[in-house]
């Protein structure tokens, strides 16, 4: 019986390792319509919650971003990774452990997308209430600022004094959903994150 527990645990470990690091299904070839209209959240968004980014989803790695967690999509921490997609999809390393690789036609499909301004296609309701730094702020930062490559890692990392202080830096980031203000970088920012952080400016940067 211990034995059976053993080869059972076994092969449940080669099983979770293969779902993190391979993708031997590949998606039909896109056609010219598919990749003139990519959406983000139909397209992009299944690819990266599917074999090929196992690792980051539902606490498979303990020590990986998340992407989801049972029924929960993080979209904003997926579309903040856009440029890390695009570099993986034209040939570059994963930045973590691991062989992984996108399939040819989900390369396509990133890197069309990402040519395309790497936008989400998911227009957010209007913020009604108090939005403040400890309660909605923070949440955002942790899961879409950051990582190894970004904030907390080879970037500075950053508090509230650190924000307030750049606080024009961050209403020109958030005002281009990320396309203009970030020292790093051209940023992907979906309409949440801009309209919480733009909501918290305008309410005075409450703590």
């Amino acid at each position: 019986m211990n034995k059976l527990l053993i080869y059972i645990g076994v092969l449940s470990s080669i099983v979770l390792f293969s779902s993190c690091y391979n993708n031997k299904k590949d998606i039909s070839t896109p056609t010219a319509k598919t990749l003139s209209g990519i959406s983000f959240r139909d397209d992009i968004v299944p690819i990266v919650i599917s074999g090929a980014c196992g690792c980051h989803n539902n606490g498979q790695a303990s020590n990986a971003i998340q992407f989801t967690h049972i029924d929960t999509i993080f979209y904003s921490t997926i579309l903040a990774r856009a440029g890390v997609f695009n570099d993986m999809a034209s040939g570059k390393q994963h930045p973590g452990e691991g062989g992984v690789f996108f399939s040819p036609a989900q390369a396509a499909i990133i890197q069309t997308w990402f040519a395309q301004g790497a936008k989400d296609n998911y227009v957010p309701p209007a913020i009604t209430g108090p939005v403040t730094y400890t309660t909605n702020i923070v949440p955002i930062y942790k899961s879409v600022c950051k990582g190894s490559a970004c904030h907390g890692g080879l970037g500075a990392t950053l508090d509230y004094a650190k924000m307030t202080a750049d606080v024009s830096v961050i209403s020109q980031m958030m005002a281009s959903s990320g396309a203009n203000g970030h020292p790093g970088g051209t940023l992907s920012l979906d309409g949440t994150t801009t309209a919480t952080f733009l909501a918290w400016i305008a309410q005075g940067l409450p703590q």
